[in-house]
């Protein structure tokens, strides 16, 4: 029985043409998890060498049906190519996986909306003021000054001055600035959501009943922050103490 042909070396190949060559086997390697000594099978028993004159390598099937070619008008080689010049290859592998997952443009904006509705959350807990008596100390700098006080007889004597500077943020200074960042990003946020509403009934017969749901619910939540229900809610000052114990 013939063995199982590895997943890793047709997206080796891959990476060294994205890389137009310019890539050695170890550095694909560590890209992969893969062995080198693998990679370098590959790249001669597959002829990557030939890849420019014969397109892709024995046996690769992504460019089947074009006389081994890429198809007609393809520009995967000039994006890959403007992204192998440019981009360090951390990120030329998110890009590819990126694409590799088929992710529709509804489910990009939707990541959008995620990543600053986290944001705004997790906000809370770094920005959050306990009460009016609640004050942050930061030291700025230090300055120290030695006096050399010595004599003939004693001369490592010294006199020494320390002088710190610190920076105070009191409790209204924190509210407000949280109030004005909260304020800043719930309404970036609400603007990503209106994109995507517009965006998934212009589709509507092509999205999924969980594209089509799952803002309805985080339209709910956010509303919920608006009003200060749930536990992600802002501090209101009463008298001497927050609402809370």
């Amino acid at each position: 029985m013939a063995r199982a042909k590895s997943p890793n070396r047709e997206r080796a190949f891959e990476i060294y043409r994205e890389h137009d060559g310019n890539i050695s086997s170890q550095e694909i390697a560590d890209l992969l998890g893969e062995k080198v000594n693998n990679i370098n099978t590959w790249r001669v028993k597959d002829k990557w060498k030939d890849y420019k004159r014969g397109g892709a390598p024995k046996g690769n099937k992504n460019a089947v049906g074009n006389n081994g070619g890429a198809p007609e008008k393809n520009q995967n080689s000039k994006i890959h190519g403007f992204y192998s010049k440019y981009y360090p290859t951390k990120i030329r592998n998110i890009i590819k996986e990126t694409e590799d997952s088929g992710g529709s443009l509804l489910d990009i904006q939707w990541a959008q909306i995620m990543t600053q509705w986290a944001n705004i959350i997790n906000s809370q807990k770094i920005m959050y003021v306990k009460n009016q008596k609640d004050l942050t100390k930061e030291l700025k700098r230090t300055k120290v000054q030695k006096d050399n006080l010595g004599s003939a007889k004693n001369p490592d004597i010294q006199e020494v001055y320390r002088e710190e500077e610190y920076e105070l943020q009191f409790a209204w200074d924190k509210q407000a600035a949280l109030l004005k960042a909260q304020s800043q990003a719930m309404g970036r946020l609400q603007s990503l959501i209106k994109q995507y509403d517009e965006m998934l009934h212009k589709n509507w017969d092509e999205a999924t009943e969980e594209q089509k749901l799952r803002v309805e619910k985080l339209k709910v939540q956010v509303e919920n922050e608006k009003k200060g229900i749930g536990s992600n809610s802002l501090v209101i000052f009463k008298g001497e103490d927050s609402l809370e114990d």
